[in-house]
């Protein structure tokens, strides 16, 4: 059976063709438009799950239906009390019923409107029958964890792979232990420093550590020294680091650090959002 969803008087209720419902408190309920395309209608995105540490958004499409009226007989405004109801009339400000149209996997979605929007991913779309179409969003942006890159200052030829060592730190950052984020960040580091000067990695061998090398000989020590910092993070990261050297377990904070430096890379070779 056809889902719809309805707002009066600022309030919203969900149902069938036949009943409707108070959604019990504020949903979560953003206008949703195919990234860089004029809107073909007003479609919804209402929101069932949200997690900040994986990025990730699920919820159901709605499309604007404007013939679908209700009796007041057929809503149920539970907590609250309509005792006013002459007309047995539910005036409806705006309703929606189940999308018609699966959006396509991989395709950039905006949620919000245009003053006020962010960009996502579509990984997941699924119908069941005419119940609910339902997609799952993956964040295009790294909410904080490091800066939005300007992809088209990266050279195509590296692009992808930056991205994908870029993408591996902050899939880590939020979840993982701090071992692992640091590891991320000398591989994301080792991709940056290559594709920013292919001349320190001609044969694509080089660890980080000939690479910092290389940024010190050019005279480019700041970015050295951050490069570096990760370099060492991730040795004390190793199992055999306290052993060796008597150093204590690496923390959050130095991953938060490593992060940091990272970050530091990427605006500085003009590939990062200030």
């Amino acid at each position: 059976m056809m889902q719809y969803i309805a707002e009066a008087q600022g309030l919203w209720y969900e149902g069938t063709q036949a009943w409707l419902r108070r959604v019990q408190g504020q949903p979560i309920i953003l206008p949703f438009v195919v990234a860089d395309e004029q809107p073909l209608q007003d479609r919804l995105f209402v929101e069932d799950y949200f997690n900040s540490s994986t990025r990730i958004r699920r919820g159901r499409l709605f499309d604007r239906d404007r013939g679908t009226t209700w009796p007041a007989s057929g809503v149920s405004r539970f907590p609250n009390r309509d005792t006013s109801n002459p007309s047995d009339a539910f005036n409806v400000n705006r309703a929606y019923r189940t999308a018609s149209v699966q959006p396509k996997l991989g395709i950039e979605v905006d949620l919000g409107d245009a003053s006020a929007s962010s960009r996502w991913i579509v990984v997941l779309s699924e119908r069941v029958g005419l119940e609910g179409c339902f997609v799952t969003l993956k964040s295009k942006t790294h909410l904080g964890v490091l800066p939005e890159l300007i992809v088209s200052e990266i050279s195509a030829a590296h692009r992808h792979d930056v991205l994908a060592s870029i993408e591996a730190v902050i899939e880590a950052a939020p979840i993982q232990a701090p071992q692992a984020v640091i590891d991320a960040c000398r591989n994301a580091a080792s991709y940056v420093i290559s594709a920013k000067f292919p001349a320190s990695n001609p044969e694509g061998k080089n660890d980080l550590g000939p690479l910092v090398r290389y940024l010190a000989d050019q005279k480019n020590q700041a970015q050295a020294d951050a490069s570096d910092l990760i370099r060492h993070l991730h040795s004390r990261a190793k199992a055999n680091a306290a052993a060796s050297h008597g150093t204590r377990p690496v923390s959050r904070r130095d991953a938060d650090l490593a992060i940091s430096a990272l970050a530091f890379l990427l605006q500085d070779f003009g590939w990062g959002r200030e």
